[in-house]
């Protein structure tokens, strides 16, 4: 597997410091640099402008519908839904 890196221009970052407008450019599945118009190479470029940045989401309180009622969701069906929200834990 390749290792990509992603930079995420414009965004709102949302932090536990407050909300502020800067890039995130990520490498090898970490956070490299933050800051006002990173000049950096990167495999894809995402533009957040008007949009929030979030670290990834814990959700404590979940319940899945396996066993019972699967034919509307299960672990896995559940899981990767929650993954595809930003849902990390």
């Amino acid at each position: 597997m390749q290792n990509k890196s992603l930079l995420i221009k414009n965004g709102s970052l949302v932090s536990s410091s407050g909300i502020s407008k800067t890039d995130l450019f990520i490498s090898n599945g970490t956070i490299a640099e933050i800051g006002l118009s990173l000049d950096v190479n990167a495999d894809k470029i995402i533009d957040a402008n008007n949009q929030y940045v979030f670290p990834g989401i814990i959700d404590p309180q979940v319940h899945f519908r396996d066993p019972g009622l699967t034919h509307k969701e299960d672990l896995h069906t559940g899981s990767m839904s929650a993954a595809a929200g930003g849902i990390t834990t």
